[in-house]
């Protein structure tokens, strides 16, 4: 494996520890945010603080998420990657939350972890350097605006759909911000500060705190054992998509038979009842 996607692929799995992690902390204490103002006082100040940790994490899981898609040469790779942080997420629920982990847990593991190695493993670097086609990434995009504001209309309408529909968002969003932060550092012919002076960061960044955003919505009404496992499947899907759309570059059949592992391992994982950090608010 080359240095640079090697250096490439520890920061994504490091962004997605953090993103992971973060998104469960948020989790177990996003009913703070119904206390109005009465969160930053009294008996609810130290669960607004923790919610707060959980959103940081979050934030800087967008830098490392910036610097992986520095080191590598393909967006899905990177997305791909976002299944390990669930079992980062698993970590932490067994050492801070004293949970137990089982044959269930060990098992989707195996396959995120063989999923991310196969998709690794047999990447083909590109053999020119990338170019995206705006064009066909903003009518593609376009048909995800409408499609997005379909899903939420139903979301709101039916409330069995709310998880499903707002995760499903959300994931995507996180998804659009990667393409966005590539194709920003394809302007800027792969620096990391200069693509700070294009548009394209900047819309990812809105992106990405769009699905933040709606990431809370759907953990109010949506049970997390619904939300975590669509959020991090269609971070995978979306970029999968997009990325021959925008780029015109694909994964190998077998790295996609790589990304289907990991999302079954995404959904074995994240369906448990038992988790602490997958039951719905009280």
């Amino acid at each position: 494996m080359e240095p640079d996607l090697l250096l490439g692929i520890s920061l994504g799995v490091l962004a997605s520890i953090f993103m992971n992690v973060g998104k469960g902390v948020q989790k177990q204490k996003v009913e703070v945010l119904k206390k109005g103002w009465a969160m930053f006082g009294g008996p609810y100040r130290r669960d607004f603080m923790i919610w707060l940790v959980g959103i940081l994490m979050t934030v800087c899981s967008a830098v490392l998420y910036s610097a992986s898609l520095k080191f590598t040469d393909k967006s899905s790779i990177v997305a791909c990657l976002s299944g390990t942080g669930l079992i980062g997420l698993l970590i932490y629920a067994w050492l801070v939350l004293k949970e137990t982990v089982g044959i269930r847990e060990a098992l989707s593991s195996v396959l995120i972890i063989f999923g991310t190695g196969v998709i690794s493993y047999f990447d083909q670097p590109l053999l020119q350097s990338q170019s995206y086609h705006l064009g066909n990434f903003f009518y593609y995009s376009l048909g995800l605006m409408i499609v997005f504001g379909i899903l939420a209309f139903l979301g709101v309408r039916f409330v069995k759909w709310w998880g499903f529909n707002f995760g499903l968002i959300a994931g995507s969003l996180i998804g659009w911000a990667m393409i966005l932060g590539d194709m920003a550092l394809v302007k800027a012919g792969g620096s990391f500060l200069g693509q700070l002076g294009n548009i394209y960061v900047y819309l990812a960044l809105f992106s990405a705190t769009s699905a933040l955003t709606l990431t809370q919505v759907a953990f109010f009404k949506g049970k997390a054992v619904l939300v975590v496992p669509t959020l991090n499947s269609f971070i995978i899907l979306t970029p999968l998509g997009l990325e021959y759309v925008a780029f015109g570059t694909a994964l190998g059949l077998i790295q996609y038979l790589g990304a289907g592992i990991i999302i079954l391992g995404i959904i074995i994982l994240t369906t448990s009842p038992k988790h602490a950090w997958a039951q719905n608010p009280t």
